[in-house]
């Protein structure tokens, strides 16, 4: 593993374990095998080392949906692989991660400089999702009403939400079910009636 990618894996876990604010540079260092001088010839401070963490976590997620994703001409299979493939792109960043939650990237971005917009990773991400939508609307298979942005963003953080809620995001598979399949089929039904409600 390359020094870069060390330390980001080092932050990674100590985000995990004690937040991004007890976190310290030694403390990277020590579990990373380096000095801590090292750090700073890979980045410039703290705050840039956990935005590469989060920056990476969304690249490797966002990749995943691309490729797993049902081709855009097939919107309706499209818009139903969402959000399976969006719990099986967590199962991907495990390996790596071990995964910082969605809203441990919110957090952080809220109190550094980001209060009314999304990082961009998470901002492609829903991106995506708000394109998927506008996919299935064209096709007839979203209500025309529905606002594909206000959707996307209202799944987004609704279904985060619930999956820190009800799951357990940080515990790898297959020793603890990351979110109950009883939640899984609560969010995939009120997707369905919220986007397609009183469509034949």
């Amino acid at each position: 593993m390359e020094t870069r990618e060390n330390l980001m894996h080092a932050a990674a876990g100590l985000m995990r374990e004690v937040g991004y604010d007890a976190m310290t540079t030694a403390m990277v260092a020590k579990r990373a095998g380096v000095s801590e001088g090292t750090i700073y010839r890979h980045f410039k401070s703290k705050e840039a080392l956990a935005e590469a963490v989060f920056a990476d976590i969304w690249r490797i997620f966002n990749e995943y949906m691309e490729r797993h994703l049902p081709a855009r001409d097939r919107p309706l299979e499209r818009l139903e692989a969402f959000f399976p493939q969006t719990l099986a792109a967590l199962s991907a960043l495990m390996p790596q991660y071990g995964t910082l939650a969605q809203q441990d990237q919110l957090h952080f971005a809220a109190k550094h400089g980001h209060p009314h917009a999304l990082p961009r990773g998470c901002h492609e991400y829903v991106a995506l999702l708000e394109e998927t939508i506008r996919l299935a609307q064209a096709a007839g298979r979203v209500r025309a009403e529905i606002d594909a942005s206000v959707a996307a963003h209202f799944f987004f953080f609704g279904a985060g939400q619930a999956m820190e809620f009800y799951g357990n995001p940080k515990s790898p598979e297959p020793q603890g079910e990351r979110l109950p399949a009883a939640v899984v089929e609560q969010l995939f039904a009120l997707m369905r009636h919220g986007l397609y409600g009183g469509i034949a």
